[in-house]
């Protein structure tokens, strides 16, 4: 019988063999940067609303991925903070990717302008706000009505129109445990000193599991961008799947036993 010892052992080396793995990962990520900077540059990318949307998604993502790895490198359990900001990414992309047209884009790009709009008034900047009311009201003109259906309907509920719910239920709804108080009482004195039930035990397994989910969350947000620049990196991220398959299964026993 496994100890909790053993456990811990064997979460240690999965998440080194998932930090090496996630840094061949952002490779590719930075060979796509470089392509999609040519493309725009020499106007082969086409620059519409939809497109720009669904690229700074995928860009906050990654960028996101990169500092949940800073963190998992230190094993700290704060890195979920940014597996929160890849899942609710990857969901958002998947609405505005189901519409082929502008009007998802533009709406989500007018939310953007209406959180800055609050956070200025509620700094007294009164000229910000006024600017960025005026950005909001450009981007949703002639779609008050997708307006108003966007603001009635919450994350999860989108996760489910973008079909994408288990991305919601399995990793972002997770993650926001440590971004709100879901695991306040992990840190209240006194600490378990038993091995497994440490606070550095407890980190370590929640990094563990922020590198099982980003790595393959930035694999399909690689996938996506390299089918729209024409890249054919299926079979590297392939392999980057497979890989991943086989760090899950370390220690596990073997089928042909």
């Amino acid at each position: 019988m496994p100890t909790n010892e053993d456990h811990m052992a064997r979460a240690e080396e999965k998440v080194q063999q998932f930090v090496l793995l996630a840094d061949d990962v952002l490779a590719v990520r930075r060979t796509i940067d470089k392509k999609l900077e040519t493309a725009i540059h020499n106007g082969t990318f086409q620059c519409s609303m939809r497109n720009r949307v669904l690229v700074g998604l995928s860009i906050k993502s990654l960028d996101s991925f990169d500092r949940l790895l800073d963190d998992a490198r230190e094993r700290r359990g704060e890195c979920s903070h940014h597996l929160k900001t890849m899942a609710e990414s990857f969901i958002y992309s998947g609405w505005v990717s189901m519409d082929t047209g502008e009007a998802n884009a533009k709406v989500l790009c007018a939310d953007g302008f209406r959180s800055r709009v609050a956070y200025h008034k509620a700094l007294g900047e009164t000229d910000l706000a006024t600017d960025y009311e005026r950005l909001r009201r450009q981007e949703i003109e002639h779609l008050q009505t997708e307006w108003r259906k966007f603001q009635q309907t919450n994350l999860e509920a989108l996760s489910n129109i973008a079909n994408r719910t288990d991305h919601y239920h399995q990793v972002y709804r997770m993650a926001c445990e440590a971004a709100h108080l879901g695991d306040l009482t992990v840190y209240m004195p006194p600490q378990p000193t038993e091995i497994g039930y440490r606070l550095s035990d407890l980190s370590l397994l929640r990094t563990f599991v922020c590198l099982k989910f980003g790595i393959i969350l930035a694999c399909d947000l690689l996938h996506d961008a390299s089918d729209a620049l024409g890249l054919r990196l299926d079979v590297q991220l392939h392999g980057f799947r497979e890989r991943w398959k086989a760090i899950i299964g370390l220690g596990s026993p073997s089928i042909d036993t």
